[in-house]
């Protein structure tokens, strides 16, 4: 019996409702999970998605088993705890798709993220406040999955560094939104 798919959500500003399939780095305190990438909870001391590490975060997005078409990509930036500093912002960001279910292989924090086929369609440096910032594509893409890559962080390299790249709610929209 084959399934009839539903068409996936569109909340009122047009984007699309997403969920996370798999992260390579995330947090157990609350204020710091992945899942926060995706509910609308843009404050201090809650709405964000922090990394600790020193090196890239990746998370893996879909659109409920369907394939979309992405034109624009917006992120709000916030750094979670009201301790937090705005350096600890993600600085580089770059996105990727695949229209394949081979990112499904990903299941566990131990699976390489370059061990799927990804399509490289944006990158962004970000700038340092919070507050929304925009990437519009050159041409609608086609995606099951999005791979998000969060790199660097406006820290300095000595040993005041802190080890954490922040960004909070990501929003992927079709064209004409």
């Amino acid at each position: 019996m084959e399934k009839n798919l539903l068409p996936v959500g569109v909340r009122r500003d047009g984007s699309y409702y997403t969920r996370i399939l798999w992260t390579d780095t995330t947090e157990t305190d609350p204020t710091f999970w992945v899942n926060n990438l995706i509910n609308d909870d843009l404050a201090r001391e809650g709405g964000t998605w922090g990394a600790n590490t020193e090196s890239t975060a990746n998370v893996v997005l879909d659109f409920f088993g369907e394939t979309q078409e992405i034109s624009k990509i917006a992120f709000y930036k916030n750094v979670g705890l009201n301790i937090s500093i705005l350096e600890e912002l993600a600085k580089y960001v770059r996105i990727y798709v695949s229209e394949t279910d081979e990112p499904l292989k990903l299941r566990r924090k131990e699976n390489d993220i370059e061990s799927v086929a990804w399509t490289k369609i944006a990158s962004m440096d970000t700038i340092m406040e919070e507050g929304w910032q925009e990437i519009v594509l050159e041409a609608p893409v086609k995606a099951k999955f999005v791979r998000i890559e969060l790199d660097d962080n406006f820290c300095k390299r000595d040993e005041t560094f802190i080890p954490w790249i922040e960004t909070s709610e990501v929003k992927f929209f079709p064209a004409g939104v």
